[in-house]
């Protein structure tokens, strides 16, 4: 069977031939024919041996250890070669011509024979494998694949230290379990292709130029050509991508006796033409042929747009571009395999559009062509990084070899593509630093339509604070002068909405990314378990919900899910208003919008592994702060008493087009959504690719007695670009008197003697002495696994904020800015198997699932506890909101609702303390 198509050739072209699709039924074995004992198993192509139930089943309990925890796992299991077959028939008229066999996407190495005899192997992760067959007769031959998942080049993927399950120290998402599993099979276009067998154009890459007019250089291969000089012409013709003819030449090409390619260069003035971008998503083909051979095409598409590293910006078309991305870590929670269809590639690029984001950083991996091609149209910049992730750079020859020919194998099958922005040589790298420098001065010179970089990123000593110097663009989370995202002052600086990175980036001559922001830990959605139908076993979603019915705490998993995600999403709005206030900044790649299931369960995200939301905050509040225009508000606290000035400061980022007569319209509401002031800034002009300043606003706090939340909002009059922050207002007043009734103490002497005689007791023991967990206000980072020494590994408050106790205390049910002092100075206390509920819920990760309490109440014989580790004892008058808890603790426990139901021991209650004769 065949018919006449346009078949893929190297450099995204096209060339007109006949092709032989392979889809289909083949047959499989895991072991060599030449053996003997080769037992065949049916199998669809394009697929996997895990689609096809063939491996080592499963044989993991779900459980709560570090190889279940580690990441997903694979229901049947098969790293090696095997071998696939099927019959092909060749036709007649592809006597005499070379015939090529194109599979789309292998892991790692595949290696071909037709009716026995070895013809051709091919050895990529990021490009398709072409192996050329030669001639064939006519009739019938056996083609034979055998594709080998092992690790053929060690040392891609090393890491000094990683935090993985036993087998699983390959990390790079090109080759690996964690995320894309390490598969077997053949995915994509698998296909027999006759060539023409006559001269004809086989590759072309397209340089496109936009400015002072539009314009071409197109260098154009030939296919078999070693050497001679020759000369002939050739027929170009453009068209958009709805396929209409902008423009058509005849051009003469050259090549000299060393070359094996001609360059042309092609004026288009006048020419109907779209520069490409993401407002303008713009794509042309250009169609090249040797005239006279009307079956000779070759085909190119492309965008027209110019990336430049213009003054330390990012600057695309003349426009600077600020990258809103989060990173793709081949994570395909049912196949475990990336998807290679325009359409399921544009549906993942549609849920990033749709959540603010026009950035895909592709870590450590190259997608397929598909991915590309869905980028190009939707408008969407992508960083593409070799499959490197090593801490041992340049330690085997062989690997850095082959990764110098994967660089250009990507160039040259992606490289027309105008969604290919940036280009990295890998992921964190450690070691030899000077062999990916010289490749990066290599492929510049060969191909400057991107930016390149050494690595994302590097904890090497001497590099990873400043560029290194042959970086186009530079990606870190801390420069020489300090941290460039929050994970790293969060916990330790005080709450506010004016801070920004500029000083710490203004040595820095080139574009300036911040790399990885976020890594805040959601607590599992076990609703998902349902999910995975496929290739992939939630192992550790099961061990978790296994470990949490045991402890009683099973139906608390979904508020636990809520409120973690609640409190990560607050934390990723400052993570990314911080990157927009800083006008340095050229974009900022988060991690992750989408959950991360590997490298220990990496619950990370927003949306969960299947790009859909966690339900925690919708697309639309997001995009409030996350999209190409954005109003900003410094405000520099977060926690303010009455009677106090709150000076506004209200700025624009503004990433789409010039506003030359802008108007910003800001109210100040309260949780009733009456306004407390208003007022309105006309006049603004605001120019495309910049931060500008807006205007100020200087609001009294009106003088009063109560705790309130409060919202100021901005909003661009006549637009949909408005955002929103939460301040906290407390009353001016003095600590709090202890009411009549009530024993307010930090002694458990002095505890125990009250609760012994009936007392109404507020126990507040020093935090130091408090057995518990210590408190950190950022929740968990990345997963309980990694660096635990250096976390406490819990993961926010949580509390029902209609309680009596909380009546006076403004909060939501989860952790939010004001309760950054509080939570750095408590403790959580271990509730394991007592009958308390606290009032206020430490979520603990789900590797220990602890029942933790920072603020609870029991009865202790005749008495009523209610017990705080969280310290409302110290520097009342520096602090507003411990002020405020404690009279809103004191005020619950003489009212009538004070009712404590759950009895404690006196021995259960000294446990809880690290007792001392007081």
């Amino acid at each position: 069977m065949f018919f006449l198509v346009f078949s893929v050739c190297v450099g995204a072209a096209f060339v007109s031939g006949e092709e032989m699709p392979l889809s289909g039924e083949w047959e499989v074995s895991l072991s060599d024919p030449a053996s003997g004992a080769a037992e065949w198993r049916k199998i669809v192509l394009p697929g996997t041996l895990d689609d096809a139930g063939i491996g080592a089943p499963l044989a993991l309990e779900p459980k709560l250890d570090s190889q279940v925890l580690a990441r997903l796992q694979r229901r049947f299991t098969h790293v090696g070669p095997a071998w696939y077959r099927r019959d092909v028939a060749i036709p007649a008229s592809w006597e005499g011509r070379p015939v090529i066999l194109e599979l789309e996407r292998v892991l790692w190495e595949s290696r071909v024979w037709v009716d026995g005899r070895e013809l051709s192997s091919a050895d990529s992760l990021s490009a398709p494998h072409r192996h050329d067959l030669g001639t064939l007769s006519p009739g019938h031959h056996e083609l034979l694949v055998r594709v080998d998942n092992s690790e053929i080049h060690p040392g891609i993927s090393r890491l000094a230290q990683s935090f993985t399950g036993p087998g699983d120290r390959p990390l790079a998402h090109a080759y690996t379990n964690h995320t894309q599993i390490m598969w077997n099979g053949m995915l994509g276009t698998l296909v027999l292709k006759a060539e023409s067998g006559r001269p004809h154009i086989d590759k072309m890459a397209v340089y496109p130029r936009v400015s002072p007019s539009y314009g071409l250089r197109i260098q154009l291969g030939f296919p078999g050509r070693k050497t001679g000089a020759a000369t002939g012409r050739v027929r170009l013709v453009l068209r958009s991508g709805e396929n209409t003819v902008i423009a058509e030449t005849v051009k003469d090409f050259s090549m000299d006796e060393k070359a094996l390619s001609s360059t042309i260069d092609w004026e288009l003035t006048g020419a109907a033409i779209q520069a490409w971008d993401e407002f303008h998503p713009a794509c042309y083909r250009l169609e090249a042929r040797i005239p006279g051979d009307d079956d000779a095409l070759c085909e190119a598409r492309f965008g027209f747009r110019v990336l430049e590293g213009k003054g330390g910006s990012l600057v695309l078309n003349g426009k600077r571009i600020f990258l809103r991305g989060t990173l793709e870590c081949a994570i395909f929670p049912l196949t475990g395999y990336p998807p290679t269809t325009v359409g399921e590639w544009k549906h993942i690029l549609g849920r990033a559009r749709e959540w603010g984001l026009n950035h895909l950083r592709f870590h450590s991996w190259c997608p397929p062509r598909a991915a590309f091609q869905a980028a190009d149209e939707l408008g969407f910049y992508l960083q593409i990084e070799l499959p490197h992730w090593s801490h041992d750079v340049g330690a085997n020859r062989r690997s850095w070899e082959f990764l110098d020919e994967e660089a250009d194998r990507i160039l040259a099958e992606y490289g027309n593509h105008p969604s290919f922005l940036l280009f990295s040589m890998g992921n964190e790298l450690q070691g030899d630093m000077s062999l990916p420098d010289k490749l990066v001065r290599r492929l510049r010179q060969a191909d400057a339509r991107r930016l390149y970089s050494v690595t994302t990123f590097t904890f090497e000593k001497g590099f990873g604070r400043s560029p290194a110097p042959s970086d186009e663009f530079f990606v870190t989370r801390r420069t020489e002068k300090g941290w460039i995202r929050g994970q790293g002052i969060f916990n330790t600086s005080e709450p506010t909405f004016d801070n920004d990175y500029d000083k710490e980036v203004d040595y820095i001559k080139v574009p300036v990314i911040t790399h990885e922001i976020g890594q805040y830990s959601v607590y599992p959605d076990l609703s998902e378990i349902a999910r995975y139908t496929e290739n992939l076993v939630p192992l550790n979603f099961m061990a978790i919900k296994n470990d949490l019915l045991a402890r009683g705490l099973l139906n608390l998993a979904p508020e636990f899910t809520k409120n973690t995600g609640r409190f990560a999403a607050l934390l990723y709005k400052e993570e990314i208003e911080r990157a927009l206030r800083t006008s340095r900044f050229d974009g900022f790649q988060l991690l992750g919008l989408q959950d991360f299931p590997g490298q220990g369960t990496a619950l990370v995200g927003l949306l969960n592994a299947f790009w859909d939301s966690k339900e925690v905050i919708t697309a639309e509040e997001f995009r409030q702060f996350c999209g190409p225009v954005v109003p900003l508000a410094r405000i520099s606290r977060v926690t303010l008493e009455r009677g106090e000035a709150l000076p506004v400061k209200f700025e624009l980022a503004n990433f789409f087009e010039d506003m030359p007569e802008a108007e910003l319209a800001w109210s100040l509401l309260d949780r009733t959504k009456n306004v407390i002031a208003r007022g309105r800034i006309q006049h603004i002009h605001s120019k495309a690719g910049e931060l500008a300043e807006v205007g100020e606003a200087d609001i009294r706090i009106p003088e009063g007695s109560t705790a309130e939340q409060w919202t100021l909002q901005a909003q661009l009059v006549g637009t949909a670009f408005h955002n929103a922050w939460k301040i906290w207002i407390y009353p001016k007043t003095h600590p709090p008197g202890v009411p009549a009734g009530v024993v307010f103490t930090s002694s458990l002497d002095e505890a125990m003697r009250a609760l012994s005689e009936g007392k109404r007791v507020l126990f507040n023991p020093v935090v130091e002495q408090i057995e518990g967990i210590e408190g950190r206000f950022l929740p968990v980072f990345w997963s309980p696994f990694h660096s635990p020494e250096k976390q406490s590994g819990t993961m926010g408050m949580m509390c029902d904020p209609s309680h009596p106790a909380l009546r006076g205390f403004p909060t939501e049910s989860h952790s939010d800015w004001q309760w950054w002092d509080l939570a750095l100075r408590s403790r959580s206390v271990v509730l394991d198997g007592l009958p308390v509920m606290p009032l206020v819920r430490v979520v603990d990760n789900f590797e220990r699932n602890h029942s933790l309490g920072a603020v609870f109440e029991a009865r202790v014989g005749d008495g009523k506890l209610l017990f705080s580790a969280i310290d409302i004892s110290h520097d009342l008058e520096k602090r507003p909101v411990a002020r405020q808890l404690k009279a809103a603790l004191l005020s619950y426990m003489v009212s009538e609702e004070f009712k404590p139901v759950h009895n404690l021991t006196q021995e259960q209650l000294a446990g809880f303390v690290r007792w001392r004769k007081q």
